[in-house]
């Protein structure tokens, strides 16, 4: 199933704000012909795909301390 730019906007928003589910949000759209499975890997995906904090290559810091080593 493709979901078009404003479903997926959509979605977004109702995930991370309101905290809807797959089946809530199949059950909330019927009109859509979503799939269920297709909610599933859409948000799946976006779970999957989030940066997480602190994820990532460290960078070094320059301070003062660090500098004076120098």
């Amino acid at each position: 199933m493709d979901f078009t730019a404003e479903d997926k906007a959509a979605i977004k928003f109702l995930q991370v704000n309101q905290h809807y589910g797959d089946k809530r949000l199949w059950k909330e759209f019927p009109t859509k012909n979503w799939s269920l499975r297709g909610l599933n890997k859409l948000l799946k995906n976006r779970r999957d795909t989030e940066r997480l904090k602190g994820a990532g290559r460290l960078r070094p810091v320059r301070c003062i301390d660090r500098i004076k080593l120098e």
